[in-house]
């Protein structure tokens, strides 16, 4: 399976985060043929209509769904963000084959095999919530062995998926569901249109195969 680490390379610490998840699937011997990937920053952004609320909370009258602002200092570093994986889908639909997106935060723990799939489960993510997301205990606590459905933390209402969004794989046919949802509704933060609310094929998979590494966000600062 192609893998693609998105790599700021411009940013000495995404360069070095980069690297060492390289290795890690190097070193755990992993069954992936990977890359880095060249990020979106905040000079090269595209046009784009972005809904996703800034200043104070909203209720998306799309999805009815509560939209709440991220900390961000820069919010061009979160859609930067946000159109490096939506490249990354487009690529996964022109090559019409799965594709795993890696940030450069994530780093193996053990060897990477493609655990079989059914055909309902459009894209998994393969990250251990711990330090990756909120409310991470629940989170994990929650999963059993193999894949599991995004399980609830927070009220329906609130956007819930992936946990970090540091790693997963995806499908074609999921890649193109979730860019005519992102075209419909709006661009929001990629961790948060690829939710369960809109996703229904959004799997989580236990035991993880990688964790972050605990560097500071390029997103939030």
């Amino acid at each position: 399976m192609k893998a693609y680490i998105i790599t700021i390379y411009t940013n000495k610490d995404s360069f070095v985060s980069a690297s060492k998840c390289l290795h890690s699937i190097k070193e755990t011997d992993s069954d992936l043929e990977a890359q880095f990937y060249n990020a979106t920053t905040p000079e090269n952004l595209f046009d784009i209509s972005w809904t996703w609320p800034t200043d104070k909370k909203i209720k998306c009258a799309k999805t009815n769904l509560l939209l709440k602002p991220y900390k961000t200092y820069d919010n061009k570093k979160r859609i930067a963000a946000a159109q490096s994986h939506y490249k990354l889908w487009k690529h996964c639909v022109d090559i019409d084959e799965p594709i795993m997106i890696l940030e450069h935060d994530a780093i193996f723990i053990r060897k990477f095999e493609a655990p079989i799939t059914t055909a309902d489960i459009g894209a998994y993510s393969i990250n251990d919530p711990k330090g990756a997301t909120f409310k991470s205990k629940d989170y994990s606590n929650k999963l059993n062995e193999g894949f599991n459905s995004v399980p609830w933390v927070a009220p329906e209402n609130i956007p819930q998926g992936l946990p970090g969004h540091s790693a997963y794989v995806i499908t074609p046919w999921a890649a193109q569901d979730i860019i005519k949802k992102q075209d419909s509704i709006g661009w929001w933060p990629n961790d948060a249109i690829m939710c369960k609310q809109l996703c229904e094929w959004l799997y989580v998979y236990k035991p993880f195969f990688t964790k972050t590494q605990g560097t500071k966000s390029t997103t939030s600062l």
